[in-house]
């Protein structure tokens, strides 16, 4: 079997935003999330916005498949959640202080060890630990919204303000 992983987001009003494991093969529901707190803005939506990572199999984040939220629980702000892929049960949350819709990226070292990378709304970009503890972060100066890459050791990001950074992960 496969699976499906999605969030939905939020565009009008005040409300719910729900991350779904389905079936691939039939579409069943296996496992869903309900974050009930994400806050309307006519201007820019809330919710889930970005692609989730799902933890490389044979790496530490087996096992794991990590979300972003937007707008919650205020409009400025968001979460990131990290979910165990078989039971849909919480791992680990982390409160943003700005949201986020960049996809999440990991890069992995020689021997599994995986690590996150997320940019925000106030172009932060930060690189995590597996528990989700940051251990580095740089500004970027504006609104990252792109999906980053990896390339060896570069992730590659873009900004709302129209710069595209490479930054040398170490």
């Amino acid at each position: 079997n496969g699976y499906i992983y999605l969030g939905t987001s939020m565009e009008y009003g005040n409300g719910t935003s729900r991350i779904f494991k389905l079936n691939a093969n039939n579409g069943q529901i296996i496992w869903q999330r309900e974050f009930s707190d994400i806050v309307y803005n006519k201007d820019v939506s809330g919710g889930v916005l970005s692609s989730p990572l799902l933890g490389k199999a044979g790496t530490n984040l087996e096992g794991m498949i990590v979300f972003t939220v937007g707008k919650t629980p205020t409009d400025a702000r968001g979460l990131l959640v990290a979910l165990d892929t078989q039971s849909g049960e919480t791992i680990w949350e982390k409160a943003l202080t700005n949201y986020a819709w960049s996809s999440i990226v990991a890069f992995y070292t020689e021997d599994g060890t995986g690590y996150l990378t997320l940019g925000d709304s106030a172009g932060n970009v930060r690189l995590m630990d597996k528990s989700g503890e940051v251990l580095s972060s740089i500004n970027l100066g504006s609104n990252i919204e792109a999906s980053p890459v990896v390339f060896g050791n570069i992730l590659v990001i873009g900004t709302r303000g129209g710069r595209v950074c490479g930054v040398k992960l170490t």
